[in-house]
């Protein structure tokens, strides 16, 4: 689906840079902004075709900036995918107050002078309270967060919510669940599995009975495009993106030592304790955005866990 002009903050991230990736393919013209420390901006880089591109580092999002960086022709659709505190050891409170609020809330009176152009926010299933096993979690489930980072999400969904209605601007969350895919971090659970299993060392992991719900991130950006140009989506709501799926962290290790014919018993399960505060069961309900949308993931565990271990 081809947008002609689109904004993406947050460009250089994980979800962001597959994001880029599609819009180019599909043939939109790119404007990406992202912070000019960000080591994603090699990434961004390598992708084509370049003259319709434009990397714009910026660390501090405010209305001017962007106005400034979007130039004349406004953009047909707004992907605000930059977030303070996606990094746990970057969570001080005033830095994701900044990174979040502050920061959708410039995005939002950019897009107000843009006028027209649909702004699609990533939340978080952080935003949720704690549900008793088996239960998936709907948009109306009760929004509790047991972290900064949750918390600070969930203040953006809201106080953007208002900010849009008053300067009507058409805003959609999308609460995105377990992400995964290629390009995380290295700290995340596959390419830190699939680093120590090359090398034939030992993980020290929990006991792995956590069970999450992933969706692969390619299916994540059909997602957000589909967020930006759906018509009937409702302004101002959120949307779970997720599969409503439970898998447990062990099944995800064990599928990696599968795929790279590792030993199981490198894998030490209760090794570590559960972190603090981690919920043992966190899956989401789709349907709403299903409904919405006629979206659903395509991609199962194995062919997912494959193609992240591929340019881990």
């Amino acid at each position: 689906m081809r947008l002609g002009k689109a904004l993406v903050t947050g460009a250089t991230g994980f979800i962001g840079a597959a994001l880029v990736r599609r819009l180019l393919a599909g043939g939109s013209d790119v404007v990406a902004t992202a912070p000019a420390r960000s080591a994603g901006w090699a990434r961004l880089s390598r992708l084509s075709p370049r003259q319709r591109l434009r990397r714009l580092p910026l660390d501090r999002l405010t209305r001017d900036a962007l106005l400034e960086a979007v130039g004349d022709e406004p953009p047909g659709a707004v992907f605000h995918l930059a977030s303070a505190g996606v990094n746990p050891g970057e969570r001080a409170p005033g830095v994701l107050l900044e990174g979040n609020v502050a920061a959708l809330v410039a995005t939002l009176e950019a897009a107000a002078r843009w006028g027209g152009a649909r702004v699609v926010f990533t939340g978080s299933c952080s935003e949720y309270s704690a549900v008793v096993e088996g239960q998936l979690v709907d948009e109306g489930a009760p929004r509790a967060p047991s972290d900064l980072y949750g918390a600070a999400k969930a203040a953006a969904h809201d106080y953007g919510r208002a900010v849009a209605q008053a300067l009507s601007v058409p805003l959609v969350t999308l609460r995105l669940f377990g992400v995964y895919g290629p390009g995380e971090a290295p700290h995340r659970l596959i390419p830190h599995l699939g680093a120590r299993l090359r090398a034939r060392e030992r993980v020290d992991l929990t006991a792995g009975t956590q069970r999450r719900d992933l969706t692969f991130v390619e299916d994540v950006v059909e997602a957000l495009l589909l967020g930006a140009t759906t018509a009937g989506i409702e302004p101002g709501a959120a949307y779970n993106v997720c599969s409503g799926r439970p898998t447990s962290v062990r099944e995800v290790c064990l599928e990696v030592a599968r795929q790279l014919g590792a030993p199981e018993s490198l894998l030490d399960f209760g090794a570590r304790p559960p972190r603090a505060g981690e919920p043992p069961w966190l899956v989401g309900d789709p349907r709403r955005f299903q409904a919405a949308t006629s979206w659903s993931p395509r991609t199962p565990l194995s062919p997912g866990v494959a193609a992240s271990l591929a340019l881990a």
